[in-house]
């Protein structure tokens, strides 16, 4: 089935902006700053596992294998499209979970929310 796994990582990326717009931890907290902040994040952190994948495939440590599950779209040689939602999915969860554990830490400057039992 072409192109499944393109869909889990929409779909997992999905899950994880609904847990931001839930809590407000990243993309869609209340202060401007925070959401320019989590963009930037985000897209600096995407180009830096770019960056690194460049390398790895350059020096022929990586290599785009075949799979059904994959669209077999290249945006460059051995990088398939599916690598730049992974890396951005990556940081953008990675950002989430950061911000969501200070939160739970209660050092983020905010109320730290109750828990329920």
């Amino acid at each position: 089935m072409t192109g499944w796994y393109l869909g889990a990582l929409a779909f997992s990326f999905a899950g994880v902006v609904t847990i931001d717009a839930r809590w407000k931890v990243a993309l869609f907290a209340r202060e401007r700053r925070a959401r320019a902040f989590t963009v930037v994040v985000t897209l600096v952190g995407a180009a830096g596992f770019l960056a690194w994948d460049a390398v790895a495939i350059s020096r022929g440590f990586f290599g785009r294998g075949e799979s059904p599950a994959m669209l077999g779209i290249e945006v460059a040689p051995h990088l398939p499209v599916e690598e730049l939602v992974f890396v951005t999915f990556l940081s953008y969860l990675t950002l989430v979970v950061f911000a969501g554990a200070l939160r739970l830490l209660g050092q983020d400057g905010s109320p730290t929310p109750e828990v329920r039992s």
